[in-house]
């Protein structure tokens, strides 16, 4: 009795296995078919894609590029004022406080400060270029704030 039970999970083992094996070579066949028949729509679209490139390249490219130079031709002039405008409204700033903070405070508010190193020497003006040690106030200290207008 147990015989037969060997045979018949044997038989079943068999059965299976060649079962799996048809399965396995017809998915494997099923995947080569597919391959054969979405690869040439796979190449289709990618040439497709590269062709709408060189379109866009040629046809859509240009006109913006040329937009962006024409907005930049002028933005550039308005920037540039703004930059302008910005270093002249700064410049009593900082003229009045670099030199504190390099350690020149007679120098303060002077239209002369120039306060750049050259060779790690400080050229604090060209009429004091060490600085007006000498005097408790500049005698030639010019102011960089605007004055108001005599009448």
């Amino acid at each position: 009795m147990d015989d037969w039970l060997k045979q018949f999970q044997q038989d079943l083992e068999t059965a299976v296995n060649a079962t799996l094996g048809q399965t396995e070579q017809f998915l494997d066949e099923l995947a080569e078919q597919a391959a054969a028949v979405v690869s040439p729509m796979l190449d289709a679209a990618d040439e497709l894609a590269d062709e709408l490139a060189d379109q866009v390249m040629e046809n859509v490219a240009p006109p913006i590029s040329q937009a962006l130079d024409d907005f930049e031709a002028q933005i550039d002039p308005v920037v540039g004022a703004a930059v302008t405008w910005c270093e002249q409204t700064m410049a009593p700033l900082h003229q009045t406080l670099t030199p504190w903070l390099q350690n020149h405070p007679k120098c303060a508010g002077c239209s002369y400060y120039h306060g750049e190193s050259y060779g790690g020497e400080m050229l604090v003006c060209a009429l004091h270029p060490t600085g007006p040690e000498d005097y408790d106030v500049c005698p030639d200290w010019d102011s960089v704030w605007p004055q108001p207008e005599e009448k």
